[in-house]
């Protein structure tokens, strides 16, 4: 099933959709074979989940939006440790072309092993002996209750539009914020406001899927740039506290991590001001035209107005 709004359907029924399709889809990474890729994929999907009540929020009330996003937010804690050393795993195999191998080769060695073990153990004792997976599936079997309190009364782009409005503001704060306090923090806090802002707009894409693909693409470049800066800063620290006896070698493989977290941090500057140029209520007013160009060709098409205008 779609998991973008089609202007054919009623907005609530574009909303049951798209949440249960969701849902569904967890439920089926939940039972891969490979425990990590289902981690992997029903993490995202939960962060897929909170940006689309992010883009209600307005719709459907502070309080219900708060609950709705607590319990998936929770459910998904659950399972981030697992996450976590893939990543730091897959960071360090990306640094391994760039290290002097002669000073640094034994010390990834090294770190490559204890991500390995880490992996190994995470997955023996958190998936296996406590049923992790199962828990989440169990958790998942109670979802349907914060969906079904929903209420969504307003018609066409209106619905939307507050959510929009304030992730795209909360992006430009974190931005202006991220390169002026030039810290870790502040840089992770834009690179999550950028994935709700690429997720909603991912969500409307087929409003006029050329122009709100082409951000969306935008969008997913500028997040992985400051996902690469973002994964790199968490494995420096996790590496700060294992013990070495060559302090030359992982000064050097620190040294490495800084200087490609500052090339990640400087491509994603111009990208992010490009995105980022309009003033919010701007940036609503175009999306709002867009969709009012896709009603425009989808009636021509079908020489009736399209359900999602009622």
């Amino acid at each position: 099933m779609s998991l973008r709004i089609n202007l054919q359907e009623t907005i609530p029924s574009n909303v049951e959709r798209i949440m249960q399709s969701f849902l569904e889809d967890c439920k089926t990474s939940l039972q891969n074979d490979e425990p990590h890729k289902a981690i992997h994929q029903t993490r995202k999907n939960m962060k897929k989940m909170r940006a689309f009540c992010r883009l209600l929020r307005d719709e459907i009330g502070n309080k219900n939006f708060k609950k709705t996003n607590t319990f998936y937010r929770d459910v998904a804690r659950q399972i981030s440790e697992e996450r976590d050393i893939s990543a730091m795993q897959e960071t360090l195999i990306m640094l391994h072309d760039e290290l002097d191998v002669q000073l640094c080769g034994q010390a990834y060695t090294d770190i490559k092993n204890h991500f390995s073990s880490r992996k190994a153990a995470v997955t023996r004792l958190r998936i296996n002996r406590d049923r992790i997976l199962d828990k989440v599936m169990d958790d998942l079997k109670n979802a349907d209750k914060y969906h079904q309190k929903w209420k969504v009364k307003n018609r066409g782009f209106d619905v939307f539009a507050k959510g929009v409005e304030i992730t795209y503001t909360r992006c430009q704060k974190a931005m202006k914020l991220a390169y002026k306090k030039k810290d870790t923090e502040h840089f992770h806090e834009w690179r999550k406001r950028c994935k709700y802002l690429r997720y909603e707009v991912d969500f409307l894409r087929d409003i006029w899927k050329e122009p709100m693909s082409t951000l969306e693409s935008e969008l997913h470049q500028l997040t992985d740039y400051l996902g690469n800066d973002h994964d790199l800063a968490v494995l420096k620290s996790y590496i700060q506290g294992m013990q070495y006896e060559n302090e030359e070698a992982i000064a050097a493989i620190f040294a490495l991590i800084d200087t490609k977290r500052k090339e990640y941090q400087k491509l994603a500057k111009p990208l992010g001001q490009r995105i980022l140029w309009e003033a919010p209520d701007q940036f609503v007013s175009r999306l709002a035209s867009y969709w009012k160009y896709g009603l425009k060709e989808f009636s021509i098409k079908q020489e009736q107005p399209p359900l999602a205008v009622s």
